[in-house]
């Protein structure tokens, strides 16, 4: 009578398999969690204000296509509007046909701020509705220039108070964040539509700038 070979076709006992196998989960058990915890997932707020500024950029870019490459702080320009004049709301308010509720305009880490209560009227959103600056520089032709952001930056280590502030390309390493919001961090939406999340803001302002080709970008802040 034939006996039964207790080794697989590919040379291995059952014992040396049941080893093999033990082995590999005490690796990964042991090395996983190391792993996971040195490419952490982004907290759940930080992705939706992400989600928040995405979807405002895309806003942005329809207006534009249906407004001759021009954001709505250009057109306001053209039409012979102050720039000092504008302000953040009606910046966003522009938007309205474009986004579908001024609620993504609010950042749920933003304590100073809370969402529109009515998600579809834009005419009843006020500044406190709103946790993001608009820039009145940014053209549409120009994909690195600097489109929105959190509005919790600082000037020369103070916050940046409501209405339009100027950033000059030789002062741009006076900006920070404070702490709200993101804990001395922000994210800057660009006009190409990408989000990206800054701890220098200063460099990156004075590189957006030169790119831009001003010497000045004007910012709304509501």
């Amino acid at each position: 009578m034939r006996k039964i070979s207790r080794r697989s076709e590919g040379g291995l006992s059952l014992v040396e398999l049941m080893v093999l196998v033990t082995v590999v989960a005490v690796i990964a058990v042991l090395f996983l969690p190391a792993l996971s915890h040195r490419h952490p997932h982004p907290p759940a707020h930080k992705i939706k204000c992400v989600n928040n500024l995405k979807n405002v950029g895309l806003a942005f870019r329809i207006f534009a296509t249906d407004n001759n490459d021009l954001f709505p702080p250009a057109l306001m320009l053209s039409n012979g509007q102050e720039i000092t004049k504008i302000n953040a709301i009606s910046v966003f308010r522009a938007l309205s046909n474009e986004l579908s509720t001024p609620i993504l305009l609010y950042c749920s880490q933003d304590a100073k701020r809370t969402k529109a209560a009515d998600p579809v009227n834009f005419d009843t959103m006020t500044a406190n509705n709103v946790s993001y600056f608009a820039s009145l520089s940014a053209n549409g032709t120009n994909p690195l220039s600097i489109l929105a952001g959190d509005r919790n930056l600082m000037l020369n280590g103070r916050p940046v108070a409501p209405g339009v502030t100027p950033m000059l390309t030789n002062a741009a390493a006076a900006w920070s964040w404070s702490k709200e919001i993101h804990v001395e961090q922000g994210y800057i939406l660009m006009a190409d539509g990408s989000v990206q999340q800054m701890n220098n803001v200063g460099t990156r302002f004075r590189n957006a700038v030169a790119e831009q080709g001003v010497a000045t970008n004007w910012l709304a802040f509501p």
